[in-house]
């Protein structure tokens, strides 16, 4: 959602410009209320010094603003006003200058530039003159398709699949060939998993597991899938989260991959992504239930259903690793509510 979309919807529910005076504010005027509504952009600042000044005069220049527009559009329509800001952004609505403003401003909604959709911080309102609703609900105009499906590939994410193709092709060029993908022995011996040799401490096996698989298909399925819902995800969290809630939750997946195996009592050596698979898909079922996201493609039913399918097939099929996928579930679950809750309102406390 660009500025020049959310000024074109405000105008078809009948706000106009407030004036010469003040630009990128628009009244719209009923029976009982007056509802103003601002729109500005915060600039970035890489100097963290100048970075701190420049929010403070942000804060300070909002603070004054609205006490002027509250004071005079009471004074001209003699009615209650209503005021909402809304802050268009660079970077995600987890950073340290968009928790600054929405501490100290009331009013105020984000609209980050790598997502395009409205945040409502938990100490903000939805509620003014129906707007979160219309603006949500109403197609973006003049926007791009990959604006509209919100869908860009992410430095983290990508890195990641990368490092999984050259690892399985690493198998291939040192052990003399592509069936050396599927033989045990090798694959241990190359950071594949097993609880014998993670008992016997190798317990670097639980990451370096997450970056093998068994043949081509294993890797292209699971690829393709982290590609999509990895990046989506990424740009909800930020790198750094989605870098800590990918490993956490694989290997979330893999201890429960080795208590499974340890309780049955059998010895299998194990690979793959489908752990942090998982936990990239829980954390975002949960981020965009947070989030209230709705989109054709990519709703929070519809990742439900692909996990429980999985699973389910994974249950019929002795080759599947399922308590790696459950673990790794969980372990999303978890930290996609965790890092979206810290990441949003912490500070606010």
């Amino acid at each position: 959602m660009t500025r020049k979309n959310i000024i074109e919807l405000l105008s078809k529910k009948g706000y106009r410009p407030y004036g010469e005076e003040y630009a990128d504010v628009f009244v719209r005027k009923t029976g009982e209320k007056v509802f103003v509504v601002t729109i500005r952009r915060l600039l970035e600042h890489a100097d963290a010094e100048t970075a701190a000044t420049y929010m403070e005069g942000v804060v300070e220049r909002y603070q004054q603003l609205n006490s002027e527009l509250r004071f005079k559009a009471t004074a001209k329509y003699r009615k209650p006003v209503g005021i909402l800001n809304i802050l268009m952004t660079t970077d995600g609505m987890f950073s340290e200058d968009v928790h600054l403003i929405v501490e100290r401003i009331h009013g105020l909604w984000i609209v980050p530039r790598n997502t395009n959709k409205i945040y409502v911080f938990e100490n903000q309102s939805t509620d003014f003159d129906g707007l979160y609703e219309y603006l949500s609900a109403k197609p973006q105009y003049n926007e791009k398709k990959t604006d509209t499906s919100t869908f860009r590939l992410t430095p983290v994410n990508i890195t990641i699949v990368v490092l999984n193709v050259l690892a399985f092709l690493m198998v291939i060029l040192l052990n003399g060939g592509y069936f050396a993908v599927y033989d045990t022995d090798i694959m241990l011996r190359m950071g594949a998993m097993s609880n014998e040799t993670v008992m016997a401490g190798k317990w670097y096996q639980m990451i370096t597991s997450m970056f093998l698989h068994f043949g081509i298909g294993h890797l292209a399925n699971n690829m393709i899938l982290l590609t999509y819902a990895g990046c989506q995800l990424e740009q909800r969290l930020g790198s750094l989260q989605y870098f800590i809630l990918y490993f956490l939750s694989g290997i979330a997946g893999n201890v429960l991959s080795l208590i499974s195996y340890q309780h049955a009592g059998e010895q299998v050596v194990s690979a793959g992504a489908s752990g942090a698979i998982f936990g990239v898909i829980g954390a975002l079922f949960v981020v965009l239930i947070i989030n209230h996201e709705k989109h054709d493609t990519m709703t929070p039913k519809r990742l439900a259903i692909l996990a429980i399918l999985t699973i389910y097939n994974g249950m019929t099929d002795a080759g599947i690793d399922n308590a790696a996928h459950i673990g790794g579930l969980i372990g999303g679950l978890i930290g996609g509510f965790l890092l979206s809750k810290i990441s949003q309102y912490v500070k606010l406390e």
